[in-house]
Order: structure tokens, then C-alpha cells, then sequence
């Protein structure tokens, strides 16, 4: 069975889950439902916001996801990206993972994709199709677009849920 950790660019999925009026979403079923059952690992990428963070993170780390916070400022989100992209590579070259799921469209993400990718491992994307950078599409080994998921079935089921 391979090991796939999943790996999510938390502002990044919360914007388009938004947008979509996704929201509240079961953030571990959303990951079994990517890794193809129970990942290795899930990874959350976040910088503090402002109402329920707290509790949300909380929440998912309870229910075994390690989240890696950056930092908020008036300019945006620090460190997130580059913790994620930091993170992703390691995997590689530790040989952790057979495979990652990257749910994240962001094109700044792609050399870290090129890079895990040169490693050995194998790197699926998962976004909504207009959310994804396309070179990151193109780097990746496969893309799973995300409006194909079942959301009715990904919503809040008592765990943790972005509102």
C-alpha cells in the first residue's frame, strides 16, 4: 500500500472553498478522500486568523493533523508557503511518502514540485480548475480537480470544519 501524505496550503483551499460556498468542510475526510484512505501524514499550512482559529487548529491536531503555522501581517501570510514547499522536498528526500497530495494551487509551489519530483516522489495537485497556477499543473504528477469531489458528503461530520 503506498504512503501518501497530504499537504494543504490552508489560505489557499479556504479562499476557493469560500468562493464555492463549501464551507463547513470536514477537513479529514476531504484528506482520506485525496489519499485514497487513511494518508501517512496530514499536514496543515496556516498563519493565524482571526475568529476560531485557535479552535480549528486545535481541532485538527487532535485529530492527528500536524499544523505548521507561519505568520499574519498587515501584507498577508509569512512563511507559510515556503514552510510547505520546505516540508514537501524533505519528504522527498527522506523517502517518507510514496506519494503527496498537494491541495494547493499556488504557483509559487512549482519548484518545490519540480524538486520533490526530481527526488522520487510522485506529486498530485488537488484544486478547483480555475484555481490552478498552470505551470503547477504542469509540473505535477497528476491533477485532481476538486469540483469532481462529493462535497455534500465532505461537510462538517463532527470534526474539525472552516466556517
Amino acid at each position: 500500500m503506498a504512503r501518501v501524505a497530504v499537504f494543504v496550503d490552508g489560505s489557499n483551499l479556504y479562499v476557493e472553498l469560500r468562493r464555492r460556498g463549501f464551507l463547513p468542510v470536514d477537513m479529514t475526510a476531504l484528506a482520506w478522500t485525496l489519499a485514497g484512505g487513511r494518508p501517512a501524514s496530514m499536514r496543515f499550512y496556516t498563519a493565524p486568523f482571526a475568529k476560531g482559529h485557535e479552535a480549528f487548529t486545535h481541532t485538527l491536531q487532535k485529530k492527528g493533523w500536524l499544523v505548521v503555522e507561519g505568520r499574519s501581517t498587515p501584507r498577508g501570510e509569512k512563511g507559510v508557503d515556503v514552510g510547505l514547499a520546505v516540508d514537501l522536498v524533505l519528504a522527498a528526500a527522506g523517502g517518507l511518502y510514496d506519494r503527496a497530495v498537494l491541495i494547493s494551487g499556488d504557483g509559487d509551489l512549482v519548484r518545490a514540485v519540480e524538486a520533490a519530483r526530481e527526488l522520487g516522489l510522485e506529486v498530485v495537485v488537488a484544486q478547483f480548475q480555475d484555481a490552478i497556477a498552470q505551470d503547477l499543473a504542469r509540473v505535477a504528477s497528476e491533477v485532481r480537480l476538486l469540483e469532481a469531489l462529493p462535497w455534500t458528503s465532505l461537510r462538517y461530520a463532527k470534526e474539525a470544519v472552516w466556517t
